[in-house]
């Protein structure tokens, strides 16, 4: 726990912030408090001077590659990347401590969805085929984000390598591992399942973890509360590997990359019961609070086809992916306003941005699947990891759903457009 911060109600601290929250059921308390000492407030980073942009290249779009032949079908060809080049500024490094230099704001080129897999015939949206981990899959057919997807969800728990850095706000020097949530038959699915990696708020977890994080309102304990989350997705098809750090915007490397490099090599694993029903080449990562601090710190990496954060942002450097962005109108720990600004530096890939009026730091885990959160995740993830072409028309043109939902204010850069 911070210096100066208060816990439980994830109303703000003194001095560097919240340092644990929660949302309480029905209350306005928040879900994974702020940043600690000297940490980020909506997006605005202080304490260190703007990476100095580099030279962007100018990638050219991917080319679909040939779909495989199943069962005596005609493999297709997939949609190549969008090319666009982009500035990439220099990333800053976390301080904990005191501050975060911030990185530049410049933004690389877009590796394409689709580019590594065809699409197979017989109807449906999507990617499919076989991806780079050896996983031959049918073609994602559309889904309804307001719902739970058709997959019963299993949960792996504390499994993986240790991850995080330490000490760790709530479980000190023990260092915690990983759950996975996941559809319950991976074997018997016929599809290739696209993975999301997870980023916690500051102290918190995917869900309880006993004797440490619990949910304990006499207590003033409100540690794990993310898992409406974590099944809704998984019930939709993503295997999400979710860190048990406390801190998921610290460490080197970050727990989100060490969970991410954990899984591909389980994919192809043949001991693993991931192996072979893993997409490998669409990879997503979305955190909230100081997870979507944690998230913007490690948008450059490579392997990612497309990000989200909610309620929470650091200065961006090197992003080559759509980007969703959600805020919560009544966010008193994380202002809309500084993650709208994070979200304007994003112009060289899809970026749509989401204030959902009556909503606060954590209440919009607790909205159900037709909440603004759960759908928007689900059907961005949907759009960019398995091709759903049907749920594009949540976030893309001017009169596109989310666009014309009372319940929120949107704005879409200029590449939302169609």
């Amino acid at each position: 726990m911070t210096t100066g911060g208060t816990a439980g109600n994830g109303t703000g601290g003194t001095t560097g912030g919240t340092a644990s929250g929660g949302a309480s059921l029905g209350g306005t308390s928040t879900t994974g408090g702020a940043p600690p000492t000297g940490g980020v407030t909506g997006g605005a980073m202080t304490g260190g001077t703007l990476g100095t942009g580099g030279t962007g290249g100018t990638p050219t779009g991917g080319t679909g590659g040939t779909g495989s032949t199943p069962s005596g079908g005609t493999g297709g060809t997939s949609t190549g990347g969008t090319p666009s080049g982009g500035a990439a500024g220099s990333g800053g490094r976390d301080d904990p401590t005191g501050g975060r230099e911030s990185g530049g704001a410049g933004t690389g080129g877009q590796t394409g969805v689709g580019g590594q897999a065809g699409s197979q015939t017989g109807g449906g949206t999507g990617t499919g085929g076989r991806s780079p981990s050896g996983c031959v899959g049918d073609v994602w057919p559309t889904a309804d984000p307001t719902r739970a997807g058709p997959f019963q969800v299993a949960a792996d728990k504390h499994v993986g390598p240790l991850a995080g850095d330490l000490p760790d706000p709530i479980y000190g020097d023990e260092q915690q591992r990983f759950n996975v949530y996941r559809p319950e038959n991976l074997a018997e699915s016929g599809y290739c399942h696209p993975i999301l990696i997870w980023a916690n708020g500051y102290t918190d977890n995917p869900e309880p973890n006993p004797p440490l994080c619990v949910v304990d309102s006499a207590a003033n304990k409100w540690c794990g509360q993310y898992l409406p989350l974590m099944n809704h997705l998984a019930s939709h098809g993503f295997v999400v590997v979710a860190s048990l750090s406390t801190a998921t915007g610290r460490g080197d490397p970050l727990p989100t990359i060490v969970g991410l490099d954990w899984i591909l090599e389980q994919a192809e694993d043949p001991s693993s019961p991931y192996y072979h029903h893993l997409d490998t080449a669409n990879i997503g990562q979305l955190g909230h609070s100081f997870g979507g601090m944690s998230t913007c710190l490690s948008a450059s990496e490579p392997r990612y086809k497309a990000l989200a954060t909610i309620c929470g942002t650091s200065a961006l450097s090197g992003v080559h992916t759509p980007m969703l962005f959600f805020c919560g109108g009544r966010d008193g720990t994380v202002n809309c306003s500084g993650v709208r600004d994070t979200f304007r530096t994003v112009t060289d890939q899809p970026a749509f941005f989401i204030n959902e009026r009556d909503s606060d730091h954590g209440s919009w885990v607790y909205q159900g699947a037709n909440g603004v959160s759960l759908s928007s995740a689900a059907a961005w993830f949907r759009v960019h990891l398995m091709g759903d072409t049907e749920n594009r028309r949540y976030f893309y043109g001017a009169n596109c759903t989310f666009c014309t939902d009372n319940r929120v204010e949107v704005e879409q850069n200029s590449l939302m457009d169609q």
